[in-house]
């Protein structure tokens, strides 16, 4: 998570060092998302073989002999061992759309509700702060819409993934790719099965989206003490 985090800022300081929302709104959102997108494929890259050994992990449960893994590391070599280096990143392309989805939106929206509002004269934010920042409870409320929107556009990608990754450990594959997967799933359960699991992922959001704000809140009391670069999204 926190590479996530330095990742999207080191993309947005990139992206958008030269442009600022009240001038260019429509270039400003549309880089923000790329970089909230870029800030998720490129996380996923570093660590998908972990991703990969948790949804496995998570998946086998009941007593620990007689699980097919142990841990971390059984579950790595055996992977490995059994179908190659490859196979740790199986279901990959799909969870990497997923991903740039689900921080385009989460990043991406949340830096452009803000900005809109900053932007314009707005009886929720006061002149004094209007100037410098918006209220705690109005970033945690976009934060928040960011939060389940990126849930709602990325979490069937994400469902196809973990189905992907799971049945690597079967001898009879189900599912031949994620375009086979989707297709199947659809026929069989309709939205409902693209969409199953997704509610306790939407009661979990309010700590990411509390986790948004509270990064956004400590980059700007480090600008104040001289410690962080100007931040990207007050320009």
């Amino acid at each position: 998570m926190a590479t996530m985090f330095g990742l999207n800022t080191f993309y947005l300081k990139l992206f958008l060092s030269n442009i600022k929302h009240k001038d260019d709104g429509w270039s400003h959102t549309t880089l923000s998302l790329i970089s909230g997108g870029l800030s998720g494929a490129t996380t996923l890259c570093m660590f998908y073989p972990l991703l990969f050994c948790q949804t496995h992990l998570a998946a086998h449960v009941g007593p620990l002999v007689d699980r097919e893994y142990t841990g971390l590391l059984d579950c790595i070599q055996k992977t490995v061992h059994t179908n190659g280096v490859r196979a740790l990143y199986t279901g990959f392309a799909i969870a990497a759309n997923g991903m740039v989805i689900n921080k385009a939106i989460y990043f991406g929206a949340y830096y452009s509700f803000n900005k809109t509002i900053l932007d314009h004269s707005n009886s929720l934010v006061s002149i004094d702060e209007k100037d410098i920042k918006l209220p705690f409870w109005i970033r945690f409320g976009t934060a928040q819409v960011s939060t389940y929107l990126s849930q709602l556009f990325s979490y069937p990608l994400d469902t196809i993934g973990r189905m992907l990754i799971v049945q690597t450990a079967q001898e009879e594959k189900l599912y031949l790719n994620a375009r086979d997967c989707f297709t199947k799933l659809w026929k069989s359960q309709g939205v409902t099965g693209l969409y199953r699991g997704m509610l306790p992922n939407m009661i979990r959001s309010s700590g990411s989206a509390l986790i948004l704000v509270l990064h956004d809140e400590f980059k700007w009391i480090l600008s104040k003490m001289g410690l962080f670069g100007g931040e990207i999204q007050d320009d």
